[in-house]
């Protein structure tokens, strides 16, 4: 499986951008960040902009127009989504040479400043408002997308991976922690099968809430990106997102594009996820069955996260180093949290 192509020169970024009327050179272009998607920032003389190439997992025409007419959805709403620049077709979107590219304002801002309190009530208050807007939203078209971070993938990437370390004379140290995980995996697709998952409150969610992709500027949220997973989903896969991402405690900075930096092991500040936690719940409310499935969500994305990212980005002598690596850290911290969390403490004002 090859690795994930972010790259996006200037010549591409140039013929695409001529699809929109705009002529520009090396100069004005700047670039973006990210593992999924290529993205350059454009100065043009009218503000600047920035140019997205979807990956190929989801450069679908179709699904592109779902994305931008939630974005629409939502900015009506106050929610700062995207706002697309549209093409002389009327689209958000292009598709030249059998890629698809999409043009955005660029919206200015700061990133998360770990652990401020007021930027964790916002994004926790932002999430439960773009829930209750997915509620009402009717999509011009389906946008079919299957579970998110299904435990049965992550144990079949550990059934490979286990095998293949034990082939190729892996760490004893490596070997366990891929069996332990492997255990896990089995038990969280015992309790939380397809038909258990899809039986849980769900809207349109955003499908990746996690601090590089929101901006924020005196203590509010000024814009929320990489809306590519938006679909009809259980919401608390979102706030177990933010739960994991937001209050997460680190020994380094999250290294932006950096796939190792992204996926590195943290703790989970109790404190941050009250906040978090309790601006989503005094918005947008949380009931028993949220509460109950919440920490095998935690755990289902934590696992899919590392087993994932090996498979689709990390060459393959380096995966079972890739998974292993402190992988017990945040599970310990989602289990002492866990009896909290289920009798709604951990939220409560």
């Amino acid at each position: 499986m090859t690795l994930t192509d972010t790259s996006l020169g200037f010549e591409e970024a140039r013929d695409a951008l001529a699809r929109w009327g705009l002529r520009v050179g090396r100069r004005q272009l700047a670039p973006g960040s990210g593992t999924a998607n290529a993205a350059v920032v454009v100065d043009t003389p009218d503000g600047r902009l920035i140019l997205r190439r979807r990956n190929p997992r989801y450069a679908r025409a179709d699904w592109a127009r779902f994305d931008q007419a939630l974005f629409a959805h939502l900015r009506a709403r106050g929610i700062p989504a995207p706002e697309p620049v549209l093409a002389p077709d009327g689209h958000g979107w292009v598709v030249h040479h059998e890629q698809l590219y999409e043009l955005f304002h660029f919206i200015e801002g700061e990133q998360h400043r770990s652990g401020d309190a007021r930027e964790l009530a916002a994004a926790g208050r932002l999430l439960a408002q773009v829930h209750a807007a997915g509620g009402d939203f009717e999509p011009p078209v389906d946008k079919p997308w299957p579970r998110f971070h299904p435990p049965m993938l992550s144990r079949d990437g550990l059934c490979e991976l286990l095998e293949h370390a034990r082939d190729h004379d892996e760490p004893a140290e490596r070997v366990q922690v891929l069996e332990q995980a492997l255990g896990l995996a089995i038990t969280l697709v015992r309790r939380l099968p397809d038909d258990a998952y899809r039986a849980l409150p769900a809207t349109v969610v955003h499908g990746d809430y996690h601090p590089a992709n929101l901006k924020f500027l005196r203590g509010r949220v000024v814009g929320l990106f990489d809306w590519d997973w938006a679909s009809h989903q259980p919401r608390m896969v979102d706030l177990a997102d933010g739960l994991l991402f937001f209050c997460a405690v680190r020994d380094a900075p999250v290294v932006a594009g950096d796939i190792w930096s992204l996926t590195s092991a943290f703790s989970i500040d109790a404190e941050r996820a009250h906040v978090f936690g309790a601006a989503y719940r005094d918005e947008g409310g949380l009931d028993a069955v949220d509460l109950g499935a919440l920490p095998d969500l935690m755990r289902c994305r934590w696992l899919y996260c590392r087993v994932d990212a090996a498979q689709r980005k990390v060459e393959p002598h380096r995966r079972a180093e890739f998974v292993t690596r402190d992988l017990d850290v945040p599970l310990s911290c989602i289990d002492a949290l866990e009896p909290s969390i289920l009798d709604g403490t951990l939220f409560a004002s």
